[in-house]
């Protein structure tokens, strides 16, 4: 039997809390009934980030859970029950389960059996302990049932408490088993640690950064934007040895410095400022630097044209032009009011004189000022100056855009015959 310890909740209103903590509760409840059996001894606990969570006051969105079932067991139970899965990762003992809008990732009690840094090869276990030994760190190793009770045979909780964020373990073995757990690693210690860097993870970590070589393009980044998502991400850059880790691995990256003129902004900027543009403040220079990341970093088209964009703007537009607000109104004709307020914050954080005052009042103009909208259609011109579709069109439709763009958006219907010498 398990033994549960560490912290329990033992009155009700307590345990309503506890339930209440995760979305679609009743679903979950519902899973867990489900799938457990005193009988049998089969057991479902929560694990890993959501307990981590709970325990610490944050906001709950992923939920992984644990059980002493086998896949095949908990297949045929939810197959019973009509409930959805998906065989999200059967080789490793993961289904992600299914109800209403509630999805659980639930895998099989397991032990590695052999690891290349990037896949394992396991063994299905009944033994909660072996279970969390196997896991990453302290802090994602403490268990929870449904109604609150811990079972922590690794002491996580405690180190969540004190700040300590350390590798279950052999630091350097546990790294090898996933090169992406120096991320990571980088990940948690931003956000939880109150101590310094313990010399022995810091030394495999050294030891091992060219796995990451094996590690996929899309995981590093998407474990990269998870740190820069952070609510403490200036505890990153406050720490010398976390700001070489992060260099080491993405090298690109030589500017993480001027985020410390996040601290002496106002809120209203601080508010416009996602991990996108964290990522562009840090890369973004007169260099190929920007050019070569996106190529080398499997970003999604999204993020990459945005930080592209910012880009090729901040080489061809200066912000003399961007405090101007005739300027402004031009640039929001040709650019989307995000591409222009992602300059000008950009430029907040480049430049080492700038009134921020400004900045916030221009970009306060540029959010409620109206785009100028091209008076003059096809159409119009096929009707009253018998122009048929085709290249003629087109090439009259842009000369009359640029006279109006070069005449501060004024253009009358009488100039027309003029400005294109009919």
């Amino acid at each position: 039997m398990l033994n549960i310890i560490n912290k329990t909740f033992s009155n009700f209103k307590s345990k309503i809390y506890f339930l209440k903590r995760f979305e679609n509760y009743k679903d979950l409840k519902k899973i867990f009934s489900l799938l457990e059996s005193k009988q049998d001894n089969k057991k479902v606990m929560l694990v890993g980030g959501c307990v981590r969570k709970f325990l610490n006051n944050e906001p709950i969105n992923d939920i992984d859970a644990a059980t002493n079932l086998t896949p095949k067991e908990t297949k045929e139970i939810l197959v019973k029950h009509n409930i959805k899965f998906i065989d999200t990762g059967l080789s490793h003992g993961t289904i992600t389960v299914i109800t209403n809008n509630t999805k659980v990732e639930l895998t099989t009690l397991r032990k590695d059996v052999k690891t290349d840094g990037r896949h394992a090869d396991v063994k299905f276990i009944s033994d909660w302990e072996t279970d969390a030994l196997r896991r990453d760190f302290t802090i994602n190793a403490i268990y929870s049932d449904f109604n609150g009770k811990i079972y922590d045979p690794l002491n996580g909780s405690k180190d969540l408490k004190e700040g300590v964020v350390k590798f279950i373990g052999d630091p350097n073995l546990r790294i090898n088993e996933d090169y992406l757990r120096i991320l990571r690693y980088l990940r948690f210690f931003t956000q939880y640690s109150r101590l310094d860097h313990d010399y022995t993870t810091l030394k495999a970590i050294r030891k091992n950064l060219d796995g990451l070589a094996k590690i996929s393009k899309e995981r590093m980044v998407d474990e990269f934007f998870k740190i820069l998502s952070l609510k403490n991400l200036d505890n990153l850059f406050n720490n010398e040895d976390s700001c070489l880790i992060l260099s080491a691995i993405f090298p690109q990256l030589k500017y993480y410095s001027r985020l410390k003129k996040q601290n002496v902004i106002s809120k209203t900027i601080l508010s416009k400022i996602d991990s996108v543009l964290i990522l562009s403040i840090m890369l973004i220079d007169n260099s190929d630097s920007t050019e070569f990341f996106l190529y080398k970093f499997k970003l999604s088209n999204k993020i990459k044209d945005r930080i592209h964009s910012l880009y090729k703007n901040y080489k061809k537009i200066t912000l003399k032009e961007l405090l101007n607000e005739k300027q402004l109104i031009k640039f929001s004709y040709f650019y989307s009011t995000q591409e222009i307020i992602d300059l000008l914050i950009l430029f907040i954080f480049v430049e080492k004189k700038i009134d921020f005052n400004i900045v916030e009042k221009k970009i306060k103009f540029l959010e409620s000022a109206q785009p100028p909208v091209f008076p003059i259609e096809a159409d119009f011109l096929k009707s009253e100056f018998g122009f048929s579709q085709g290249r003629e069109l087109g090439d009259a439709l842009k000369k009359l855009e640029k006279y109006w763009i070069d005449n501060n958006f004024n253009i009358e219907k009488k100039q027309i015959r003029n400005i294109l010498n009919l």
